[in-house]
């Protein structure tokens, strides 16, 4: 059983169902017969059983009344907690009877043999003919049943029959009627309900006219006040790195290089699911992301138990696998001259294992993109933002809830001036290569133009020979973009002739940009908080800047200009490097070879003299 009999008893005493006349001797006074000419009305009065409860009102049995009549004391203090948009159906299914039995009038009613099937009922009076304790136990152990075999059909039976009516959608006091209603017995179903609402309101007997518990008159205007337990799904979207052995987190943010794959995961909680009436009819996610990243089209969706898997991905730990064109299908657009954009889409054998088996699952798009080599990724604080709204409706919704939420990549640049202290240095000839120290591996990049590179680090060089060799062109200008926020070692390797090599290599350090997303919510749980929502919205604020640090000292950060025309603060960490000209030594040929001969021989004739000195003064001390 998929609810305990805990939860659905609570529904029932919540809904005020079965109201129906109690078995009752019924007097014979002018005011206590059933006037046969009259006509019955039915209110309405529709509240949120989990908002309520969150903020401690009790309305349990007995605080309220639930017998049928105008409770004001309720309306009153109920009224922060109505629910707009909720559709009640009614249909008649039957009369009132009276049978006499030993002096006293016992109120019998009559259904029709397909209902009485479904209930289970046994006809043993032979006229299909049951009293209000008999159909509301009937009713009641129904709807305890699983959801194939009860609340569904009830509400199967109920839409299969054309004398259904639906009265007006419940305003924004929770309020719906209907009058001029014929007497008899009534079936009443809730038909359809707004996002929030997860648990339909279960299909209730009513009696028109009916009496109180004390069994004073009959009276032919009803007011109900059924509540409903509400849920919505949420949406959250991560980002990271691309990592083989899956250690790196899923975050709202990541800063990439140029060439990286970068996976990406949607997170939604799907939200509970009583009966047909609040089956999941549409769960599309429609992604957006800048031009600069490009999918992979390798969608796989995942279902959890936890929300921790969830946020992991930890594939090992999934209850259900969806496999693309079986359980969901996806389309591509790429028509948008700045977007490329996607709809992951479940199908309607996907749905059907979604309803109700995978309610309350947390489901777990999967994919991957990766960042392009060329000048349309974003660099700097404004970021590659990657965008995804969930499109969802339930079977009796009449419009579609939406929820959005946003993931970005960062990448970042160097803008490097190569000067020299002469006015003689070639700046071509000057030669770097480049290290992410944090990862161990060499920078690669293709040049766009001279002294203009797009870092290609789809394949990480391991040996300094595996990476680029970066060169400034002729007015010393050095731009590499496409890095990840990270630290970085620049080593030139060759400069222009007359000059130095610098004397050590230069560490750089870039820090992310950090901003701060919230997912909207679009759909809470009561008027109140509808209506003074902060959430309606994505809300995206900005965070800690990018910065850089070269060799330990604070640097400037440039702006750049983005191929949409925007400008993007701290996107290029500004550097100047400067070369010296080494210590002239003489030319060779002319007057320094004549010296440096004569210096020579002179030094080989001394040493000659001193050896022939060294030897005579040893042989006299012998003699």
């Amino acid at each position: 059983m998929n609810r305990t009999f805990k939860t659905k008893m609570g529904l029932l005493a919540l809904t005020g169902s079965m109201l129906l006349s109690p078995a009752i001797p019924v007097l014979a006074g002018p005011t206590d017969i059933i006037d046969p000419n009259a006509k019955g009305s039915v209110s309405i009065h529709k509240y949120d059983s989990t908002a309520m409860t969150e903020d401690g009102v009790d309305f349990s049995q007995g605080v309220f009344q639930n017998n049928g009549k105008d409770d004001a004391k309720a309306e009153k203090t109920l009224e922060d907690y109505v629910i707009k948009g909720v559709e009640f159906s009614y249909i008649k299914v039957g009369d009132i009877h009276t049978d006499s039995k030993a002096g006293s009038i016992q109120v019998l009613y009559d259904i029709p043999t397909d209902l009485e099937r479904i209930l289970g009922l046994q006809n043993q009076r032979g006229n299909h003919r049951y009293t209000s304790d008999e159909l509301n136990k009937a009713l009641r152990d129904k709807l305890l049943q699983t959801y194939d075999n009860g609340q569904n059909e009830i509400e199967r039976y109920f839409h299969h029959n054309p004398n259904g009516k639906a009265m007006p959608l419940t305003d924004e006091n929770g309020f719906t009627s209907v009058s001029g209603l014929d007497l008899g017995l009534y079936l009443v179903v809730e038909t359809k309900v707004p996002a929030n609402v997860e648990e339909s309101c279960m299909p209730f007997f009513l009696s028109l006219p009916m009496t109180d518990v004390e069994g004073d008159n009959w009276f032919y205007d009803v007011n109900i006040y059924p509540k409903n337990q509400t849920d919505i799904p949420d949406l959250d979207k991560k980002v990271k790195q691309h990592d083989d052995d899956g250690k790196l987190p899923y975050k709202d943010i990541a800063t990439v290089s140029e060439g990286d794959k970068v996976d990406y995961i949607f997170i939604s909680r799907l939200p509970k699911i009583s009966s047909s009436a609040t089956y999941l009819t549409k769960y599309d996610f429609i992604d957006k992301m800048v031009k600069g990243l490009d999918y992979n089209r390798d969608e796989v969706i995942y279902f959890y138990d936890k929300s921790t898997d969830a946020q992991a991905n930890n594939t090992e730990a999934a209850v259900a696998t969806f496999r693309k064109g079986e359980d969901f299908t996806v389309s591509y657009d790429t028509s948008d001259p700045n977007y490329n954009s996607m709809m992951v889409r479940p199908t309607q054998q996907g749905l059907d294992k979604m309803n109700p088996e995978l309610q309350t699952k947390y489901m777990v798009v999967s994919y991957s993109a990766t960042v392009r080599s060329d000048n349309l990724p974003v660099l700097g604080d404004e970021g590659n933002p990657n965008d995804v709204r969930l499109e969802w409706k339930r079977t009796n919704m009449l419009e579609q809830d939406e929820l959005e939420d946003r993931s970005k990549v960062y990448t970042f640049g160097l803008n490097i001036q190569k000067n020299f202290a002469g006015d003689d240095g070639v700046a071509t000839d000057v030669e770097f290569v480049l290290q992410n120290k944090s990862d161990g591996h060499y920078i690669t990049a293709k040049q766009e133009a001279p002294g203009k590179y797009w870092v290609t680090d789809g394949t990480k060089g391991k040996q300094e020979s595996e990476g680029t060799v970066f060169s400034p062109n002729a007015q010393g200008k050095l731009v590499i973009d496409g890095l990840e926020a990270d630290t970085y070692v620049l080593t030139e390797i060759s400069t222009s002739n007359g000059y130095n090599l610098l004397k050590e290599p230069m560490t750089i350090t870039i820090n992310s940009t950090v901003d701060n997303l919230i997912p909207s919510k679009t759909t809470l749980y009561d008027i109140k908080d509808m209506e003074s929502n902060p959430h309606k919205q994505l809300i995206e604020t900005p965070g800690e800047r990018a910065s850089a640090t070269v060799d330990t000292s604070a640097t400037n950060m440039s702006t750049s200009t983005t191929v949409r025309g925007t400008s993007s603060e701290h996107s290029r960490v500004d550097m100047e490097i400067l070369n010296s000209k080494g210590f002239k030594l003489p030319q060779t040929g002319g007057m320094g070879t004549v010296f440096f001969t004569l210096t020579g021989c002179g030094a080989a004739l001394l040493g000659t003299v001193v050896a022939v000195n060294h030897f005579r003064k040893k042989k006299e001390d012998e003699e």
